[in-house]
């Protein structure tokens, strides 16, 4: 009964917390009404971070970060220590939108577009550009396709501050994503994101798509 009496007001104050992005009119990376603190906050993390892309066009951008987690282990044998340095990537939204806007988009050319970004990541590592950083690093509520492009996949733990920043990748969606509140309400409901690791050995060694079977 006490947890009865305790689930019901704590599913209610999810609700109306997830309720909140639909208080705006979005789509095509413009918002206005709540979602517009969404982009603002977005402008000021770049302006902290910096980041740059990868190539022209791509749409793949990265900074030089730390790891501050617990160590690990990847697949590979390479050890990522608290306070070693990654390149954290992250999606050009901007060019995502307009690539979902296209009347004649489809997922693979996106999926094409990144196979690329990290060919040319890994070439400009191997011409010494970003000097001792072992692994690549991102979070994304689009994990699974990770997988085919080398990356490992660890799940997160549900906490407050994973929590905090599941709600504001999933806010994003009907701002830069083709399907906007569809996508919304399916990612809230059954989706939570994941952390994607590349050791820059793998990158280095990988094969990108454009070369399988040539």
């Amino acid at each position: 009964m006490r947890k009865g009496r305790t689930g019901g007001p704590i599913r209610t104050l999810s609700e109306l917390f997830w309720a909140l992005p639909r208080l705006s009119r979005a789509g095509n990376g413009r918002a206005l009404g709540v979602l517009s603190i969404w982009i603002a906050w977005n402008r000021v993390l770049e302006w902290i971070w910096r980041p740059q892309g990868v190539r022209p066009g791509g749409i793949l951008r990265y900074r030089l970060a730390h790891h501050w987690g617990r160590a690990f282990a990847l697949k590979d044998g390479t050890h990522i220590a608290f306070g070693d340095r990654v390149v954290e990537l992250h999606f050009d939204n901007g060019v995502l939108s307009q690539m979902a806007g296209a009347a004649d988009w489809n997922p693979w050319e996106t999926f094409e577009r990144i196979d690329a970004d990290l060919d040319v990541l890994a070439r400009q590592i191997a011409g010494g550009r970003l000097a001792q950083v072992g692994a690549l690093h991102g979070v994304t509520l689009f994990a699974s396709p990770g997988r085919r492009l080398g990356f490992e996949l660890l799940p997160v733990p549900h906490t407050w501050t994973w929590s905090l920043q599941r709600f504001y990748l999933i806010s994003l969606l009907p701002i830069y994503h083709r399907d906007g509140w569809r996508e919304f309400e399916h990612m809230r409901r059954r989706r939570w994101p994941a952390e994607l690791w590349m050791s820059v050995n793998y990158l280095l060694e990988r094969r990108p798509l454009s070369r399988v079977g040539a």
